[in-house]
C-alpha cells in the first residue's frame, strides 16, 4: 500500500472515530432528554399544574447548556469544575423567580424575597412538599424541588455522557433517580387503571415511568455498546476486504437474546412499579385538635349575634382520590378550585348574622373560618387588615374562602394547624391576632331529593361498602339514605385516639366517665374506610337478623372516617357529596361527642359531617358522629350472642396500654377487632419507607441483576451440555466473552486463530489450537479433552483477575460487551487477497 493510500485510509478512519463518538454522544443526550420527561411524568400529581412543563424545560436546557459550556472550557481540573459550580449557581438565581416562584414577579422587592425563598427552599423545600395537599399547582415555592431535580439531575447526566467514556453508564442511576421523585413525592395512591378493549394496566403512569425508565436505560446502553464495536471493527481492519457474514439462524438467535433481557426488565418493572408507588402516605391533621397539648387551646373568639348561622366552615373538600379528600382540580373540578374575590361592601337582608371573628393561639393558614351565607368579604382589622383584604379570595361555589396574605416574621410552627395545609417556609394566611367582622344570611336546611339514577361510585372497588349496603336492604330514595346515616352513626363508637394515655385524656373526660375506651387510627383512605364498613358487615352477618342495635355496633371512629363513610354512602346512590371540616355554633342541633362554640372555639370543637345534593344548588349537611354510649362487643365466628346483653362500663382498674401509635398517616391500617398485638404505626411507616427505599434500589439494580443471570445461565449452558465436542467449542465462546468484558478483544472473526493472535495471550491460542483439533478430527473430542479445555479457561479467567486492578475487575463483571457481541455476527477475517492454500492447509469458520 503506498503511503498517500495509507494516509488517506488513516483520514478516513479518524474520521470514522470521530463520527461515531459524536454518535454516541449524542444517544447519550437522548436518553437524558428521556429520563428528563419521564421524571416529568411521575412529578405531574404531585403539582398538577402545566407549570410543570416550563419547569422541566428550563431545567433540562439549563443542565446540557452548561455541560456543553464545560465541553467547551479551555482549562482542566479543580478550576474547570468551579467554573461549572459557579455557573450552576448563577444560572438557578437568575431562574428560580421566573421558572418556579412566579408570585415573586411583583417588583423588585418581591424578586429579591423570591431568590431568598429559592435559596431557602433548596434546604426546606422539600419538607414543604411533603406537608401540603396535592395537587400544589404554583403556590409560593413548591416547584423549586423540582426545578433543582431537573437541573442538577440533567447536569450530572449530561456531565456522564459528554463525552461518551467508561463511566458514561452511570447516568442511568441519576436517570431513574430523577424519576424517583415523583414517585417518593407523590401520593401513595397509584393513577386510574386505563382500559385498552378488553386489557386493563393497572396503575398506567407507574409503569410508564418504571418500564419507560428500564427500556430507555437498556436500548441506550446496547446501541451505545453496539455503535462502539461497530467503530472498533471498522479501526482494526480499516483497508481491508470483507469476505462474508453471518446470517440466518445463528443471528436471528443471538438477536433474540436482548429481547428476552427486555422482556425480563418489563415483567419486573409491571410487577414492582405499582407496588412501589403505593407506600408513601401523607400526614392527616384532624386528630392533632384533640391532643393534651391543642384540645384546649383557643381557635377562635366570637363576639356578635350569631343567630341563624350553625356552622363556621373551615374547608370544603369535594374530590376523593382513594387516599384523601381534598379541594378538586382539572377532571376532578367543581367550582371549589376556582377562587375569586367578593365585593367589601356588604347587602345588609333583614335577619342577616353580624358578628366579630379573631384569631386565637391555637389557629394559623390560609383557610378563612366564615359562614355558608357570607354576603361580602370579612371586614378586616388590625395592622394587617390592608393585606389580609387584599388576600382574601372565596370558591366559585361559595364554600370555601382562603387568605394568602404573608405572615410576616411567622415561624413554622406559628403556621401549623389542623385543618390549615399552609405551613411552609413562607406562612400565609390568618394569624394568632387577626380580627375580621362577618356579614351573613341565616343557613337554610332544604328538604332533600331523590338520587339520581346512575350511582357515582364503582361498587367493585368498594366490596365491603356495596355488601354492608345490600343488608340495609333500603330504597335508593332521600328517606332510604338518611336511614342508612342513622343505622351508620348508631353502629359506630367515637374514639379520636390510637392509645388511652393521657394524650387522650381530654377529649375522653369530656365525653363523661361512662366512655369505655377502643383505640381508632387515623385516616381517610379507601382501605381505612373498607375496613370500617367491613367491620359493620361482619358484626351484622354474626350477629343475625334478631339481633337488637347495641349488638350491631362495630365500627370504631371519629368524624373523619364516618364523614367520608357517609359521602360515600351518597355517592354510591347517586348523590354529590362533598365533607366540611369545621365549627358549629350555639344555633346548630344539640350534636352528642361534638361541643358548639358559644364565644370561643377549642380544639375540643373541631368536627367535620358530610354535604349532600340531589343535583340542585342545595346542599344539604349531614351530621356523621358517631355514638359513644354502647361500646361494641364484637362476636367471632361462631360465638354466641349472650341472652341478656348488657353495656360494659368504664372499670378504675388500670389497663395496659396498646402499642404507642404517634404517626398521623393516612394510610393506617384499621384498630384491630381483638386483643391481637398491634405492630405500632410509627414502625409501620419505618417499615414502609425500608420497604419503599429497598423496591426502588431493586428497581435501579434490576438491569444488573438481570445482567448477572444472563452471564451465569450462558456459562453453565456451555459448560454442562452433554456432547464433548459442544463443550469445547463452548469453552472457546467463554474465553472470547472473557477477553470482550475484559476490552481485550478489538475484532472477533469466524477463525478461531486469528482472534486469537489479535488478543495476544497464549491461552486464547493453546484454546484455538485444541478446539480446532477436537471439531475438524476424524475422531471426536472425550470427556476428558472437554473439561481440560475449560479448565484452561478458568486458569486464563484467574490470572485476568489477579493481574487487574479492583475498579477493572468490577468494570468486566459489569459489562455489557460480550452480551452486544451476540447480537452482531462474527465477521470472517479480513485481509488482502492471497493466491488460494492447499486444501490441507484452509480453516473452515468455527461451528
Amino acid at each position: 500500500m503506498s503511503a498517500a493510500r495509507r494516509r488517506g485510509t488513516d483520514a478516513a478512519t479518524s474520521a470514522a472515530a470521530r463520527e461515531a463518538e459524536a454518535r454516541r454522544t449524542a444517544l447519550g443526550v437522548g436518553y437524558v432528554v428521556v429520563a428528563g420527561a419521564l421524571a416529568t411524568v411521575a412529578a405531574w400529581p404531585i403539582y398538577g399544574s402545566w407549570r410543570v412543563l416550563l419547569v422541566a424545560a428550563v431545567g433540562m436546557l439549563t443542565g446540557l447548556g452548561i455541560v456543553a459550556l464545560a465541553r467547551r472550557l479551555p482549562i482542566r481540573g479543580a478550576v474547570k469544575w468551579l467554573v461549572v459550580v459557579a455557573a450552576t449557581v448563577a444560572a438557578y438565581l437568575l431562574l428560580v423567580v421566573p421558572v418556579a416562584i412566579p408570585s415573586a414577579m411583583n417588583g423588585p422587592a418581591a424578586w429579591l424575597r423570591g431568590i431568598r425563598d429559592g435559596a431557602v427552599g433548596i434546604v426546606v423545600g422539600w419538607k414543604q412538599v411533603l406537608t401540603l395537599s396535592m395537587p400544589m399547582g404554583e403556590y409560593q415555592a413548591v416547584l423549586v424541588p423540582f426545578l433543582l431535580v431537573m437541573l442538577v439531575g440533567t447536569l450530572v447526566a449530561g456531565l456522564l455522557v459528554v463525552p461518551d467514556r467508561r463511566v458514561s453508564p452511570l447516568a442511568v442511576v441519576v436517570g431513574l433517580a430523577m424519576s424517583g421523585f415523583g414517585l417518593a413525592f407523590g401520593s401513595s395512591a397509584v393513577s386510574t387503571p386505563l382500559a385498552i378493549g378488553p386489557v386493563v394496566v393497572p396503575a398506567p403512569r407507574e409503569l410508564l415511568v418504571a418500564i419507560g425508565g428500564l427500556v430507555a436505560a437498556l436500548v441506550w446502553l446496547l446501541l451505545r455498546s453496539r455503535s462502539a464495536r461497530a467503530a472498533a471493527l471498522r479501526q482494526a481492519t480499516a483497508g481491508t476486504v470483507q469476505r462474508a457474514g453471518l446470517t440466518g439462524w445463528p443471528a436471528f438467535r443471538r438477536r433474540a437474546l436482548a429481547a428476552v433481557l427486555a422482556a425480563a426488565a418489563l415483567v419486573a418493572g409491571a410487577v414492582i412499579a405499582p407496588a412501589a408507588a403505593g407506600g408513601v402516605g401523607r400526614p392527616a391533621n384532624y386528630r392533632s385538635a384533640f391532643g393534651v397539648e391543642r384540645i384546649d387551646e383557643t381557635w377562635l373568639s366570637i363576639e356578635g349575634d350569631t343567630a341563624g348561622v350553625e356552622r363556621l366552615r373551615l374547608a370544603t373538600l369535594d374530590a376523593y382520590d382513594g387516599e384523601t379528600f381534598h379541594v378538586g382540580t382539572g377532571d376532578e373540578a367543581s367550582g371549589a378550585e376556582r377562587f375569586s374575590r367578593l365585593p367589601r361592601a356588604a347587602v345588609r337582608a333583614p335577619g342577616d348574622a353580624v358578628f366579630t371573628l379573631r384569631v386565637g393561639d391555637g389557629y394559623a393558614g390560609i383557610w378563612v373560618p366564615v359562614p355558608l351565607g357570607l354576603r361580602a368579604a370579612p371586614d378586616f382589622a388590625g395592622s394587617r387588615s390592608a393585606a389580609l383584604d387584599d388576600g382574601f379570595h372565596r370558591s366559585a361555589d361559595e364554600a370555601t374562602s382562603i387568605d394568602i396574605a404573608a405572615i410576616r416574621g411567622a415561624s413554622e410552627a406559628d403556621a401549623s394547624t389542623a385543618g390549615a395545609s399552609a405551613a411552609g417556609a413562607v406562612a400565609r394566611g390568618l394569624a394568632s391576632g387577626d380580627e375580621y367582622a362577618v356579614v351573613a344570611a341565616p343557613d337554610e336546611v332544604e328538604a332533600l331529593d331523590d338520587p339520581g339514577t346512575s350511582a357515582q361510585l364503582d361498587p367493585e372497588e368498594y366490596p365491603a361498602l356495596t355488601a354492608w349496603l345490600e343488608l340495609q336492604d333500603q330504597p335508593r330514595t332521600a328517606e332510604g339514605f338518611l336511614a342508612l346515616v342513622e343505622r351508620l352513626r348508631a353502629r359506630g363508637y367515637l374514639s379520636h385516639a390510637a392509645v388511652d394515655g393521657p394524650d387522650a385524656a381530654g377529649w375522653i373526660g369530656g365525653l363523661g366517665g361512662g366512655y369505655a375506651f377502643l383505640p381508632s387510627y387515623s385516616g381517610h383512605s379507601k382501605a381505612r374506610i373498607e375496613a370500617l364498613f367491613t367491620q359493620l358487615a361482619d358484626q351484622q352477618r354474626l350477629a343475625g337478623p334478631e339481633a337488637s342495635d347495641a349488638a350491631l355496633v362495630a365500627g370504631v371512629g371519629d368524624d373523619e372516617q364516618f364523614a367520608v363513610a357517609v359521602a360515600l354512602i351518597a355517592r354510591s346512590l347517586g348523590y354529590d357529596s362533598r365533607v366540611v371540616l369545621g365549627f358549629r355554633l350555639p344555633d346548630a342541633p344539640e350534636l352528642a361527642g361534638v361541643q358548639a362554640c358559644s364565644d370561643v372555639c377549642r380544639g375540643a370543637a373541631l368536627t367535620a359531617w358530610a354535604e349532600v345534593s340531589g343535583g340542585s344548588d342545595a346542599w344539604l349537611p349531614v351530621d356523621a358522629t358517631p355514638q359513644f354510649a354502647v361500646a361494641p362487643s364484637l362476636i367471632q365466628e361462631g360465638e354466641q350472642l349472650p341472652q341478656h346483653p348488657t353495656t360494659p362500663e368504664r372499670v378504675d382498674a388500670p389497663i395496659v396500654d396498646p402499642p404507642s401509635a404517634q404517626s398521623e398517616s393516612t394510610d393506617a391500617a384499621t384498630a384491630p377487632e381483638a386483643e391481637d398485638a398491634v405492630i405500632p404505626p410509627v414502625v409501620s411507616n419505618w417499615l414502609r419507607w425500608v420497604a419503599l427505599s429497598s423496591v426502588s434500589l431493586l428497581l435501579l439494580v434490576l438491569p444488573l441483576v438481570v445482567l448477572f443471570a444472563a452471564k451465569a445461565l450462558r456459562s453453565r449452558r456451555r459448560r454442562h451440555d452433554p456432547s464433548p465436542e459442544v463443550r469445547v467449542v463452548g469453552a472457546w465462546e467463554e474465553l472470547v466473552d472473557l477477553y470482550a468484558d475484559h476490552g481485550l478483544l478489538s475484532a472477533d472473526t469466524t477463525v478461531r486463530a486469528d482472534t486469537a493472535r489479535a488478543v495476544g495471550r497464549p491461552a486464547a491460542v493453546a484454546l484455538a489450537a485444541q478446539v480446532d483439533r477436537a471439531v475438524f478430527a476424524g475422531d471426536p473430542p472425550t470427556a476428558g479433552e472437554a473439561d481440560a479445555a475449560w479448565a484452561l479457561v478458568d486458569e486464563e479467567r484467574a490470572a485476568l483477575r489477579a493481574g487487574a486492578r479492583a475498579r477493572r475487575r468490577l468494570a468486566a463483571r459489569l459489562s455489557f460487551a460480550s452480551l452486544a457481541r451476540t447480537l452482531r455476527p462474527a465477521r470472517p477475517s479480513r485481509g488482502p487477497l492471497a493466491p488460494p492454500a492447499s486444501p490441507a492447509s484452509l480453516e473452515e469458520p468455527a461451528r
